[in-house]
């Protein structure tokens, strides 16, 4: 498979968008936490960004190959010297501190002896209720964001979500669960990361039966999983039905059997670079058979468009959205720049006690 592209630079007349460090990157670009920053290419060339004292960017782009070398500590000898900084996809995702060793990661907060989390007030709760019910008897707030690429807004019920979280949880404490996806040389991303079906190895963007941390099998993916799947699959069917011409079959999404789920969990200050999902085989990319993503617990900005540039449509991704791009979106460039803290919905976090960040997971068919 060929994983290797050209980048798109960054349009000269266009900023980046508002909010802390978002910068264009590559595939999956991961921050590592190795004493030099390091930066990691999975499926597209690399792309640094120069910061200056009055901030303005210029870019770098490198696709000799997968890896790139520890970035040298730049000098101070004359004052305020230029830094280069590799471009990451997730950055500074909770403190080094929480990610040491190998031990097993629990996404909830653990109740031992009294609860450590506040319980929300029960005007908080009754509203979050009566918002949730409200919803469930309205139209559906689904869209058509471009062809091949809808967006269900509230798809998730609280109910299906705490169900998800306590699923992920088991999973993650168990055999092949999360853990901190490393690097030969040790370096380390800032991210809890747990593969079912398939494991994704970061390092090779190669997807395998066993992970090389420590030779386990991924777990299965559970059967309410691929049940949510296909029912979101069938439903944005059903609403691209309602809105093409009666013999473009093209517009709608290819049937899809999800034998791959990647989860993430990070936190408040995670980013996502723009970058493209290739990794699966040239079948499944030829087809443009889908991503499904689930978004649980604090929102995220939603970056996405045909090129790797700035100037990407945006959208709000909140807790219980369900996002499938395939067909002929299938290889759009997407990313997250920010995520909201604390905007995870209140009943979630006591229901299932998740900690606070963002649990994602994307389904895919190899």
């Amino acid at each position: 498979m060929n994983r290797r592209g050209r980048a798109h630079d960054v349009g000269s007349n266009s900023g980046p968008p508002r909010g802390r460090g978002w910068r264009p990157v590559d595939d999956h670009g991961h921050r590592r936490s190795s004493p030099g920053d390091m930066e990691l290419n999975l499926g597209m060339n690399r792309i640094q960004i120069e910061e200056t004292e009055n901030n303005s960017l210029s870019l770098n782009t490198n696709s000799d190959s997968l890896r790139s070398e520890p970035q040298q500590p730049s000098s101070s000898d004359s004052g305020k010297a230029k830094e280069t900084k590799s471009i990451a996809g997730f950055e500074n995702l909770v403190p080094a501190e929480d990610f040491k060793g190998t031990g097993r990661f629990d996404i909830c907060v653990p109740q031992v002896g009294a609860p450590v989390m506040l319980k929300p007030s029960l005007l908080v709760k009754n509203r979050e209720k009566r918002n949730e019910e409200k919803r469930s008897l309205e139209e559906p707030n689904w869209r058509i964001l471009r062809p091949g690429m809808v967006l269900l807004k509230s798809y998730l019920s609280i109910s299906d979500q705490v169900k998800i979280v306590k699923l992920c949880r088991d999973l993650g404490l168990g055999a092949g669960g999360f853990y901190q996806p490393g690097y030969k040389d040790g370096a380390k991303l800032h991210l809890k990361m747990m593969c079912l079906g398939k494991n994704w190895d970061p390092e090779t963007s190669e997807y395998g039966v066993r992970r090389p941390i420590d030779g386990a099998k991924p777990p299965r993916i559970p059967e309410e999983f691929c049940y949510l799947v296909a029912k979101a699959i069938s439903d944005s069917d059903a609403l691209i039905s309602k809105n093409i011409k009666k013999n473009d079959a093209q517009e709608k999404l290819p049937p899809m059997a999800p034998n791959i789920c990647i989860v993430n969990f990070y936190t408040a200050s995670g980013r996502l670079g723009l970058h493209q999902d290739r990794d699966e085989s040239e079948e499944s990319l030829r087809k443009g058979i889908p991503v499904v993503s689930f978004s649980i617990g604090d929102s995220a900005e939603f970056l996405y468009g045909d090129e790797r540039d700035i100037k990407a449509e945006k959208v709000l991704l909140e807790s219980g959205d369900v996002l499938i791009f395939g067909g002929k979106s299938r290889h759009i460039f997407h990313g997250v720049p920010s995520i909201l803290q604390d905007s995870a919905p209140k009943a979630l976090l006591e229901e299932s006690r998740l900690r606070t960040g963002r649990l994602n997971l994307t389904f895919r068919e190899y």
